[in-house]
């Protein structure tokens, strides 16, 4: 019966050996963001666009700390996606200027707070920051969840790590990392960071495209 178990695991295992490295980390990476809760997510992405928070004395293992052990497990993850792409960005001479290959956690713990309900004044004691400081914070990290739940939803799924596929191309975001993104934008939406921008609508643009091809009919018409 161990011997049969031996098997059985090495059978499933097998085929993550014919993936490419960067493939199989990537995948891991994914499988980590949707075990994410909304808030978790909303900190997440704070520390991909957020700047270095001014006059911030919080050294980078104390800030690694203050997060969830699932927000520090896709942290270690993103590392090596990081790695990646500083390497891709060294082979081809890629401005420096350009360049951010960087995770900010300083301001991780006082977003994923505010998406998980604080007060604003908790908000301030977290953050340490100015009240203007922190409003911006926190409104680039909302336009930025808006951004990633509103991409495109790639539909083809089947090519995947653990089924020892190679991929040949970017399967887009997926379906649950868009949703997770939506729900914490949604929960950061609050006074005084609220924002009136909603989420668009898939009828309102059908409903804009209704209208824009009636009014190129009616111009033809005319002319």
């Amino acid at each position: 019966d161990d011997f049969s178990d031996n098997d059985t695991t090495e059978e499933t295992e097998a085929p993550d050996a014919t993936v490419p490295l960067p493939q199989s980390e990537a995948a891991l990476l994914v499988s980590q963001l949707r075990s994410l809760e909304p808030s978790e997510m909303a900190g997440y992405v704070a520390c991909l666009v957020a700047d270095s928070p001014r006059g911030g004395n919080t050294s980078v293992l104390s800030a690694f700390q203050q997060l969830t052990s699932d927000q520090q497990r896709v942290v270690q993850s993103s590392l090596l996606s990081l790695e990646r792409l500083s390497e891709i960005q060294n082979k081809y001479s890629v401005d420096e200027t350009a360049r951010k290959v960087q995770l900010e956690l300083g301001t991780c713990e006082v977003v994923t707070a505010w998406t998980s309900g604080c007060t604003w004044n908790e908000a301030l004691e977290i953050s340490g920051s100015a009240p203007g400081d922190l409003v911006r914070i926190l409104h680039r990290v909302l336009d930025a969840l808006r951004q990633i739940g509103n991409l495109p939803v790639n539909a083809v799924r089947s090519m995947d790590a653990a089924a020892g596929i190679t991929q040949e191309e970017s399967t887009g975001i997926h379906p649950d990392i868009r949703q997770l993104c939506r729900e914490a934008a949604t929960a950061m939406d609050r006074y005084p960071v609220k924002d009136p921008l909603p989420f668009e609508d898939d009828d309102e643009e059908d409903e804009k495209e209704e209208e824009e091809s009636a009014e190129n009919v009616d111009e033809n018409n005319i002319e």
